[in-house]
């Protein structure tokens, strides 16, 4: 996916992007702090915002191929079963019992299958909406801050999930996330952005190396300089 010469004004916010190439097959994330632009950026790629200018090149990805898990998911009037399956049924997939009982056991909340899901506290229904965007095996997937509001124990867990989907299928992650250590491990590129602004795109040992002042401010802020 390119992004060209993009501009969005959204009230008062303008976000602002030269040109971003999110690599198929490879684990990015959208970094800086709260506010700058992380998830307006992420709503556009998947039409649910708009922009006044610019290109997105989707290189043949289409709507469907891209799925979202965000920080306050959308939970239906539904079984923690039907929360997951959902996507599923939308695009007709198969339906696997084995593999919905295998991601449930994996966060510890087997025995929440058929529970009412807007029940569930915040942290719980992230990791449904983590499970509902693994489980549908779409091309490009986007996991806007759905680790924060997850104990240790459980981030590790979602890591996993993302490594191994990445591993066997290839499948474009975007991460957003404002914590860059406790994703180090997985992404290959990072995109800075601050005060709407699309500032590098690098590597971690890039971000390391820079000299742009914000940059080496949100660095050492994270504690890795």
């Amino acid at each position: 996916m390119k992004i060209s010469d993009l501009q969005a004004k959204l009230g008062d916010f303008t976000l602002a992007v030269d040109t971003l190439i999110l690599e198929e097959r490879k684990i990015h994330a959208f970094i800086g702090s709260n506010g700058c632009g992380k998830s307006t950026l992420a709503k556009i790629i998947m039409g649910i915002l708009p922009y006044r200018k610019g290109e997105i090149d989707f290189e043949g990805l289409q709507a469907h191929d891209i799925v979202l898990a965000s920080q306050k998911p959308y939970m239906l009037h539904e079984t923690v079963r039907e929360n997951i399956v959902y996507p599923l049924k939308i695009r007709k997939q198969e339906i696997c019992e084995e593999e919905i009982d295998f991601y449930l056991n994996e966060f510890g909340m087997f025995e929440k299958k058929f529970e009412h899901a807007r029940q569930l506290s915040s942290g719980q229904q992230q990791k449904v909406s983590i499970i509902r965007a693994v489980i549908a095996k779409q091309k490009f997937i986007v996991i806007d801050e759905s680790l924060s509001n997850l104990d240790i124990e459980s981030i590790s867990t979602a890591k996993n999930m993302i490594k191994r989907l990445h591993a066997e299928s290839g499948v474009t992650f975007v991460l957003i996330s404002h914590q860059v250590a406790s994703i180090a491990d997985l992404v290959h590129e990072y995109h800075f952005f601050d005060r709407g602004e699309h500032i590098l795109s690098c590597d971690l040992e890039g971000l390391k190396r820079s000299n742009h002042e914000k940059i080496k401010h949100y660095m050492q802020l994270q504690s890795l300089l």
